[in-house]
């Protein structure tokens, strides 16, 4: 570690510096102009920055912070808006955006951070008239902080009026190597517009549509529809103002890749490694093949160094174990990070490579972004965890925690061919025309769940006025409907510890271990179907509102359009020993559900049955 006086000495170096170029900038002020307060603190520096986290959520590391800016306390300018509409009223917004600029990056460089570092700029300050470019990388430079480091947050205070100029603008950060953020979409007046011409790395979404989504399902709605638009353009979107688990549980649902919020830390003037919140330590039950058996089978307990550990003793490390090919990077049980083999004797190989890094601490040139799963995570979810990073992992292995601390690690090879031989031992329980578990699989995972004594939920789908549809249309386009069944509910299911079966016929199964999720599944699941099966109607049966078949006593009788009815059945701890008992309540949950007309729920608590 660097010695607490010559890190002293490179602060007060750094802020010198800072000072100089502040100088220069401000110089051409006056204060009548400018105003006492807005004087003071162009003359004092007096602005606060603050670091709040945002955090991966595929990892559930820290990612990076965004800097947010304070005015003096006890002014009437301590609130950002206030501070900068004043400073745009008094024709010096550039540089009061700049001077928060500087100061938050200059304040970052000092705590000795290596996360990415989020810093907003204000459209208007972009097109002031005293904006000028190159003047974020001098600061930059002059700091000795990595361009690749930054990442440029553009908020919208007003309009955009020369949306050409502002593009170029923001591509001439990117063409320096700055990362672009698109600040609160949602909120701002040229959102969608923004992103479909900047093209932007990441886009921030506002926390209107983030509070309170577990409530709402047009507020997930929207963002299932910017997720979409994200993986079209290849953004990565942040979801800002996470307060509540509920909240988080719905983004994580979703698939969103990364968030902040009080929930994880507020805003603080020091940058912090460590988060508020903590991911349950759920024990998820193993789903269709014990899956948290198949995972700990291939984990490999590989040792793991500090991250305070120096480079060269790492390195030294590496060439006693020529077999090992990875390092991770683990502080207190917790994961921090992964070395790669390659990547650092890369740079130990280049010129000086050695001398100049080998007694920096190895945190500097780790991975921080690896893959790392619990050992109960589902073989199939790790897979598509692996698929999204296709463009991201440096190396061919990932890290396995349990309870949230470090376990060992696994290698892609090994996790592939486990996946082939789960394939072939489990193809005869497949559904051929949904390609779900049958009821084998499923009486296994009921049976491990009452086993294990744990509390859960079910949900029994069934169609109705499915087999009218299927004598009147024909077998293929009732096959159509089982597939548009079995995609729904497996988009319903986002959760590592989800179990979708397929009971046969028209009916399905979800099995949740969260218990307390129910009604947005549902509501959710019917809205959806509602919608989307008009679509396999003719247009005239559409209109008349059904059609025409005959019933099981075959009699003709007008069916209307087809609906779900979904069962649901609540089990507490512990409470049912016996696998009958549960499918006569799963049954009679469903009926209940169906008595009520379709296209509705109906729940049952196992307690009260």
């Amino acid at each position: 570690m660097r010695p607490i006086q010559t890190l002293s000495k490179k602060i007060e170096m750094d802020k010198l510096k800072m000072d100089t170029i502040a100088d220069k900038m401000l110089g051409n002020l006056s204060s009548k102009q400018l105003g006492l307060e807005l004087s003071s603190i162009f003359r004092n520096r007096n602005l606060t920055p603050l670091f709040q986290p945002i955090i991966d959520l595929k990892s559930r590391l820290i990612y990076g912070h965004e800097a947010l800016i304070r005015g003096p306390i006890n002014s009437s300018l301590h609130s950002p808006i206030d501070l900068f509409q004043a400073a745009e009223k008094s024709g010096c917004l550039f540089e009061m955006d700049w001077l928060a600029r500087s100061t938050a990056i200059a304040s970052f460089q000092q705590q000795q951070s290596d996360d990415l570092l989020f810093i907003n700029i204000t459209v208007n300050s972009i097109m002031a008239r005293g904006h000028r470019q190159g003047m974020t990388l001098d600061c930059l430079h002059e700091l000795g902080v990595p361009v690749d480091k930054v990442v440029i947050e553009i908020t919208e205070l007003q309009p955009v009026e020369d949306f050409n100029l502002f593009i170029e603008s923001i591509n001439h950060y990117r063409k320096m190597g700055f990362k672009v953020a698109l600040d609160d979409l949602g909120g701002g007046y040229n959102g969608l517009r923004l992103w479909s011409e900047l093209r932007p790395d990441f886009v921030k979404i506002d926390k209107h549509f983030v509070l309170g989504i577990a409530q709402s399902k047009d507020k997930r709605h929207f963002i299932e529809s910017i997720k979409t638009l994200a993986e079209g353009l290849n953004t990565k979107l942040v979801a800002e103002g996470i307060e509540t688990e509920e909240d988080l549980c719905v983004i994580e649902d979703i698939g969103v890749d990364y968030v902040q919020g009080f929930l994880f830390r507020r805003p603080e003037p020091k940058v912090q490694p460590k988060l508020h919140y903590e991911w349950p330590n759920t024990n998820p039950s193993p789903t269709l093949h014990d899956y948290s058996n198949e995972l700990a089978a291939i984990l490999i307990e590989t040792e793991s160094v500090d991250p305070l550990s120096p480079v060269h003793w790492v390195s030294q490390l590496l060439h006693k174990n020529n077999h090992l090919d990875f390092i991770p990077v683990v502080e207190d049980k917790t994961v921090l990070g992964m070395v790669w083999r390659r990547e650092l004797m890369d740079l130990l190989a280049q010129r000086y490579g050695h001398d100049l890094h080998h007694r920096k601490p190895i945190s500097k040139f780790m991975d921080r972004q690896p893959i790392v799963v619990d050992i109960h995570t589902p073989v199939e979810t790790l897979s598509r965890l692996i698929t999204d990073h296709k463009n991201n992992h440096r190396g061919d292995a990932f890290i396995i925690t349990k309870y949230n601390q470090y376990a060992g690690c696994g290698r892609f090879l090994d996790l592939l061919r486990l996946i082939t031989d789960l394939k072939i031992r489990n193809a005869q329980y497949a559904n051929p025309l949904s390609g779900l578990p049958g009821n084998v699989p499923i009486q296994k995972q009921l049976q491990n769940l009452i086993h294990q004594k744990r509390g859960f939920c079910v949900f029994y789908i069934d169609i109705d006025h499915f087999k009218a549809y299927n004598d009147y249309y024909s077998y293929e386009q009732g096959d159509d409907v089982i597939r548009l069944v079995s995609h729904l509910v497996q988009d319903s299911a986002q959760r590592a510890d989800d179990f979708i079966g397929h009971i046969g016929g028209d009916d399905f199964i979800l099995i949740r271990t969260k218990t307390d999720s129910f009604v947005e599944v549902c509501d959710v699941l019917l809205d959806r179907f509602n919608t989307q099966v008009k679509t396999l109607y003719s247009a005239e049966d559409i209109k008349n509102g059904g059609i025409q078949s005959q019933n099981r006593e075959g009699e003709t009788q007008r069916f209307p359009i087809m609906s779900l009815s979904i069962g649901v059945l609540v089990v507490p701890p512990g409470l049912i020993e016996h696998q009958q008992k549960l499918a006569s309540l799963a049954t009679k949950a469903k009926k209940q559900a169906k008595h009520s007309g379709g296209n509705t729920w109906a729940l049952l608590n196992a307690l009260d049955a």
